[in-house]
């Protein structure tokens, strides 16, 4: 991968602050977001947590719909 393609891919990776910015909540919301099923999923690298910004832009203009579906119990 060339070096300028490999910057872009990072630069399309948000931090949990960056992805709240984003969906205009608060880093605590956020983190309740994803963790309830509302928000997308993270991809994990090494001990980084971040999200794709192309997933949260789609996320966003769909409304924020819950990701996860709730189990029936």
């Amino acid at each position: 991968m060339r070096a300028e393609a490999r910057l872009e891919h990072l630069r399309e990776l948000l931090s949990a602050a960056e992805a709240a910015q984003m969906a205009g909540v608060a880093k605590r919301s956020w983190w309740r977001y994803v963790s309830s099923g509302r928000a997308p999923q993270p991809v994990r690298l090494g001990g980084a947590v971040r999200w794709r910004k192309s997933e949260l832009a789609e996320w966003i203009s769909a409304g924020c719909p819950r990701v996860r579906k709730e189990v029936q119990r």
